[in-house]
């Protein structure tokens, strides 16, 4: 295998990809994902035809020897957000899911400790700041120490993506280590939300040299063709040229438009969006266009879900778009859900990204009742809003890669 002079990322709970999309985007080879879920599986070998794919449980991978059957060689860095899950529900005493010890993050560390990296970046939720296991001990304290223990001199970065070109307030924190044993400092910021309403800058939103305003929803997807309830396709044409950078990089070359198809609402529900204005959710709209209760002969609910169907201000950056993002957002004119192409593009994946997989699936404690386990794996919104931004990821890449001087090959591990 020949990687030339690029430094070299391996990807664990690598997802759909962002996260190693992004190193792509910085320069980096990234030939190595490892990844459970059969439907994100897919759409990584689709995207990237050219890395290779280990579609397994990571827990299967618990020795020295196995690990480096997989990875023969010692990359420069390792990524992945290992699931948060396990830090946040509560269970027994004698096995505490809070603590990462019992969580996937001890995987995500036997790598590091087998390998040898340069360097790492772990992605996770903010809420993990203030996380403690049943002791009373900080969750993130815990992680910190492990990674110490490796001899990595550690840190803790909370990144909003905005403040990275990427179309959405989206708050994460990312635990970086590095074998230097120096401070690196959190990345450069490119963009700023305090300029937003000024608009004082017209530089393009790629020039290293200068910080412009943060990019607003309207400015991701304006270009996009207008969709009513039940339209649009998995491959179509685009019905405009783009509008802006943003969307002229985003669009690339690509000739096609992929994964912009509309939710199948009801005509009821449809009403109910139109009664719903920018910053509002279901929780404002008029009583009698509130939610139904179920198996309820057309009574009207008294539950209110105020988190659910907001309708997002065109002239802002998004909300942070979750693994739910379906129900979660109205689009600002049209009345309907986000379509998955417009969460990938406030997600900052390039149009020639496709989404494999079913468009959404039921909850999965549903499937596995009703035996449908050909159908519990990641659709296409879960697989779009678990990323990490690729725009977000390249800027940390670009970080790393200038602070810890990435050029080498890598070396066999033997």
């Amino acid at each position: 295998m020949v990687w030339g002079k690029q430094p070299i990322a391996i990807d664990l709970f690598a997802g759909a990809g962002g996260f190693g999309l992004g190193f792509e985007m910085a320069g980096f080879s990234v030939p190595l994902s490892v990844e459970i879920d059969t439907w994100a599986c897919d759409t990584l070998r689709h995207n990237r035809p050219d890395i290779t794919v280990i579609q397994n449980d990571i827990c299967n991978f618990n020795t020295e020897s196995s690990i480096k059957e997989i990875c023969i060689f010692r990359p420069d860095l390792i990524i992945g957000g290992p699931p948060c899950q396990g830090f946040s529900i509560a269970g027994p005493a004698q096995k505490d899911p809070k603590d990462p010890r019992n969580s996937l993050f001890i995987n995500f560390a036997q790598w590091i400790k087998v390998l040898e990296p340069k360097a790492f970046v772990m992605e996770n939720v903010k809420g993990l700041l203030s996380r403690k296991n049943s002791e009373g001990f900080k969750v993130v304290d815990i992680i910190k120490k492990t990674f110490e223990d490796l001899g990595y001199f550690v840190e803790i970065w909370l990144l909003n993506a905005a403040d990275y070109g990427v179309p959405q307030t989206r708050e994460r924190i990312f635990i970086v280590g590095n074998k230097t044993g120096q401070e690196l400092g959190i990345p450069r910021k490119t963009h700023s939300l305090e300029l937003l309403h000024l608009r004082k800058s017209q530089l393009s939103i790629f020039d290293d040299a200068n910080i412009t305003s943060a990019i607003t929803l309207w400015e991701a997807i304006s270009d996009l063709p207008e969709l009513n309830a039940r339209e649009g396709n998995e491959e179509q044409s685009y019905s405009l040229e783009p509008q802006n950078s943003y969307q002229t990089w985003t669009r690339g070359s690509n000739p096609i438009l992929y994964n912009h198809v509309a939710m199948e609402h009801s005509a009821r529900l449809v009403d109910r969006f139109r009664q719903i204005g920018w910053g509002e959710s279901s929780a404002d709209v008029p009583k009698e266009h509130g939610a139904r209760r179920r198996s309820g002969n057309g009574e009207l609910s008294d539950k209110a879900y105020d988190q659910n169907n907001r309708r997002l201000n065109p002239y802002k950056p998004s909300h942070t778009i979750a693994a739910s993002f379906y129900a979660n957002f109205i689009h600002p004119f049209q009345h309907r859900n986000l379509t998955a192409r417009e969460g990938a593009r406030i997600q900052s994946f390039p149009d020639h990204y496709r989404f494999l997989g079913k468009k959404t699936v039921v909850s999965h404690k549903l499937l596995h009742r009703e035996e449908r386990f050909n159908e519990k794996f990641l659709c296409q919104y879960n697989q779009i809003g678990n990323a990490v931004p690729p725009l977000l990821a390249k800027a940390i890449a670009c970080h790393l890669q200038e602070k810890l001087d990435l050029c080498q090959q890598p070396t066999e591990i033997h």
